[in-house]
């Protein structure tokens, strides 16, 4: 699993008209594909707690309906913060893929949660392994290199959500309560999030192509 984008994009090393349509594209994919991912976790806030419920049903533990409740009041209260914190780091994900920081800010999970996030991760790149590839090679002639990954794989966004939930304050086990959810409400739909990328990438393709003529 990897814990950042593997090989730093290097944007600072183009040409500068290169680098200029470069920035300008990759600023338009990072705009669009946020307001898709308000969407998607507007749809996971909005059906977290009936989701939660129908998993409580039957639970007779003390402790299993204390970890429920706990999850739902931490995202009713403090959903905002986990969000906020969630395109933070996407934004220095994007850092990282632009050469413009060499820091990591992804840290793999142990445990459960690392073992839910592979299977979930391999599910996710299985089922849209030809879009994954195709937007790869784009950002690769947009950046005039051979790119190993980038910020909008499946990883990134499983990693992004482990280490965001965080500011919920919750325990471990609690935040493992919340990688199936994040999986269903938006990984499900992850879909969406590349086709966003793909046509926003096309349309500055056949823009600068329309332009070198």
């Amino acid at each position: 699993m990897t814990s950042t984008v593997k090989k730093s994009a290097e944007i600072i090393q183009l040409p500068r008209g290169v680098k200029s349509r470069a920035l300008s594209t990759i600023t338009d994919v990072i705009s669009n594909v946020n307001r898709k991912l308000d969407f998607l976790l507007d749809g996971l806030s909005a059906n977290v707690e009936h989701a939660l419920f129908e998993e409580m049903w039957g639970l007779d533990e003390k402790d299993a309906l204390r970890h429920h409740f706990n999850v739902m009041r931490a995202l009713r209260v403090n959903g905002s913060d986990f969000r906020k914190e969630f395109y933070r780091l996407q934004g220095k994900v994007w850092q990282i893929f632009l050469g413009q920081r060499v820091d990591p800010v992804l840290n793999p999970p142990r445990g459960i949660a690392e073992t839910l996030i592979t299977t979930y991760k391999r599910k996710t790149e299985s089922h849209y392994k030809v879009l994954i590839s195709e937007i790869r090679d784009r950002f690769s002639m947009l950046l005039w290199r051979e790119l190993d990954d980038y910020p909008l794989c499946p990883d990134i966004y499983y990693i992004s959500f482990w280490q965001a939930i965080e500011t919920l304050g919750l325990s471990y086990d609690e935040r493992v309560m919340l990688i199936p959810l994040f999986h269903r409400f938006v990984m499900d739909r992850y879909g969406q999030v590349l086709a966003t990328a793909n046509q926003t990438l096309i349309e500055h393709s056949t823009i600068m192509e329309s332009k070198a003529r």
